[in-house]
This record gives C-alpha cells, sequence and structure tokens, in this order.
C-alpha cells in the first residue's frame, strides 16, 4: 500500500515538473459531458424568436442595392490566409480530433467588430472578435446541411467572459430589450462594459478567448468540457494607435503582415470541477494549455474590408468531438444559418 502511494507521488511530482501545474489540474478533471443539443420547449421557442428577430431587423435595416451584410460582427478588420500548425508536445489526453496528431491546415481569419456598421469607428467601444476557418478537414460535421464540409470553424471574442449569463437574457438583448435586461440583471451592465471598453492596438496583439465551452472527445466516451483561447503577438508597450483613423485596426494588422508572417497561440482551457458549462459568464480557472500556431501569411499591399465578406462562420460546423457545448452553442445552430441564407439570397438578387 506504501509503495503504490509513493509510486502515485513520484508520478504525479513528474507530471508536475513535465506538464506543468495547470496541465496536472486537467488530468484531475475528467468527466462525462452530456449531449449539447436536448434544449427545453421554452428555450427551443425562444430561440426560434430570436431568428425571426434576427431577420425582421436584417430586413428593416437593409438599403435596396448594398451588400446584405452580418447582422452581428459586421464590420471585418480584414479576412487573412493562415497556417494552423498542431503542435507536436501536446499532452495525451488532450490528443483528439483535429489536434490528435502533429500536422498543419489551411486557414482563413477574419477580425472583425461585434456591433455597429462597416463604415463606424474602431475607436468606439466595442466587443472585437475572431473567426477561423479550417480547411481540409476530414469527417462528419455537427452542423446540419454542412455535415459533409471539409471546413471547421472557431469564434472568439476579446473578453474572457460570454455577456449573456442564459438564453433568456439573450433574448432579450435580440429583441432590443435592453433597458428591461439590465433591470432584471444587473450583472449584465457591468459584463457588457467590461467586454467593450477594452483599448485594443492591433488585432494581431489581441488575446481572444472562445468564452464558451465546447467538448474534447467522441460522445459516449470519456470527454472534457473545453474552452479555446487565441494568444496575440507580442506588441511594444509605448505603442500607440491611431484613433484618429475610422479603420485602424484593418490598418494595425495589414501594416504588420506586410512586414512579414505574424504568429498566435491557440490553446485549450480545461473545465475544473463545479464551474458551469451553461453560465458562460463566469470565467473557469484551468490553464491555457498550447496546442497549436496561427500562422499568418505575409501580405502585400492593402486588404479591403470586405473581403471575405461572402464566408460563414459557424462552431457548429465542426467535427463531433469538438462540438459546442451550452445553450450559445443550441443559439448559433439556428441563428447563424438563418442570417447567413437571408444575406446570401438578398446578395443574389442585387
Amino acid at each position: 500500500m506504501i509503495s503504490k502511494i509513493v509510486k502515485i507521488a513520484l508520478l504525479s511530482t513528474l507530471a508536475l515538473v513535465v506538464l506543468g501545474k495547470g496541465t496536472l489540474m486537467y488530468l484531475q478533471t475528467q468527466e462525462q459531458v452530456p449531449n449539447n443539443w436536448a434544449g427545453t420547449d421554452t428555450e427551443k421557442k425562444l430561440i426560434s424568436e430570436m431568428v425571426d428577430a434576427v431577420i425582421a431587423k436584417q430586413q428593416k435595416e437593409h438599403q435596396p442595392g448594398a451588400v446584405a451584410k452580418r447582422d452581428v460582427h459586421t464590420k471585418s478588420h480584414g479576412t487573412f490566409n493562415a497556417t494552423f500548425r498542431i503542435r507536436q508536445d501536446i499532452p495525451e489526453s488532450l490528443k483528439v480530433g483535429i489536434f490528435a496528431k502533429k500536422g498543419e491546415y489551411r486557414a482563413q481569419v477574419r477580425f472583425s467588430n461585434g456591433a455597429m456598421s462597416a463604415d463606424s469607428y474602431d475607436a468606439l467601444p466595442n466587443v472585437r472578435g475572431v473567426a477561423i476557418k479550417l480547411h481540409g478537414v476530414d469527417g462528419k460535421k455537427v452542423l446540419p446541411g454542412d455535415e459533409n464540409s471539409s471546413e471547421h470553424d472557431f469564434l472568439l471574442a476579446n473578453d474572457v467572459v460570454f455577456f449573456a449569463p442564459g438564453v433568456e437574457d439573450m433574448h432579450k438583448l435580440v429583441n432590443g430589450e435592453m433597458g428591461a435586461l439590465i433591470k432584471q440583471n444587473p450583472r449584465v451592465a457591468a459584463l457588457l462594459a467590461d467586454a467593450v471598453l477594452k483599448l485594443v492596438k492591433n488585432p494581431l496583439t489581441t488575446d481572444y478567448f472562445s468564452q464558451v465551452p465546447y467538448a474534447l472527445g467522441a460522445e459516449g466516451n470519456e470527454r472534457l468540457a473545453v474552452k479555446y483561447s487565441l494568444t496575440g503577438a507580442a506588441s511594444s508597450l509605448f505603442s500607440m494607435p491611431n484613433l484618429f483613423d475610422r479603420h485602424y485596426l484593418r490598418h494595425a494588422a495589414v501594416a504588420s503582415l506586410n512586414k512579414g508572417p505574424v504568429t498566435m497561440t491557440f490553446s485549450i482551457q480545461v473545465k475544473q470541477a463545479g464551474e458551469s458549462i451553461e453560465d458562460s459568464s463566469k470565467p473557469w480557472t484551468g490553464a491555457h494549455i498550447p496546442v497549436a500556431e496561427l500562422i499568418f501569411d505575409k501580405v502585400e499591399g492593402m486588404v479591403a474590408e470586405s473581403a471575405g465578406e461572402e464566408l460563414s462562420f459557424n462552431p457548429v460546423r465542426a467535427l463531433p468531438e469538438h462540438e459546442p457545448l451550452g445553450w450559445p452553442g443550441r443559439v448559433r445552430k439556428e441563428v447563424y444559418p438563418a442570417d447567413f441564407k437571408w444575406r446570401s439570397e438578398k446578395n443574389l438578387k442585387n
């Protein structure tokens, strides 16, 4: 018995030395993650109403003859080509799906503002997002209608948590009931303020987070709940953007890539005991474990804001072992395809 305890202690110490404390934490927190898609009847009704509200808003605001753009993350800071390179030193328990073995995928990466028009000032308070589309990913995808797609999408934003604690809160936001939401849940105001009041100098030097969780592992097997993060490239503490430039974020990203390739680091954070899957307004505490590098190609000249407008990004377009978890995934499964279908059809008529 004593020798067994000593053996376990030695193995734990070795893991701590080799992998780091945060990695040892994740080894202790594997659990069975439930199926994600069984929402309640009430939730399904709210999601259906959100789809209707988004399309109604799009129809109301669209100008005849103009390009129909995304309902959210309308303004792009450029869509760039990159390589998503899987690391060789990933802990064994994280070698699942896309991360199962060392290799690389070509990618398209779109940076964006969460709200306001494509002509708005970047200096105004806003959420900043990044969408990553991998190409050449074999295997069936979760998104209905895109099961045979060779693409796999990730969505991240520059705040650790999601500003809406529950689907009811999101329903109020989508339907323009901000006052009622804040009165009912004052915490949302603080979450929104924290999300939009961040100085962003350059999309490439900014840190991004998936905010909401995803599975890591096949359903029916022991699998983890994880979140993703993307760490920005190093930047000078003394550099300041030209806040008077309406489109300074796109110009900053392009200027960086005109000089040469830029690398960002993609990591996985594993859910710890007691942390929530459904309420993503509360941060997780686990370490961020690097699993890939996102290496941007060098760019020649300027990149237009409209570049990548035809692309559709949806985190439900994913392998089953990376399927979204929690209510945001169930919302995106319905709302994003409806919005893409509407704007695609509208643009075909223009």
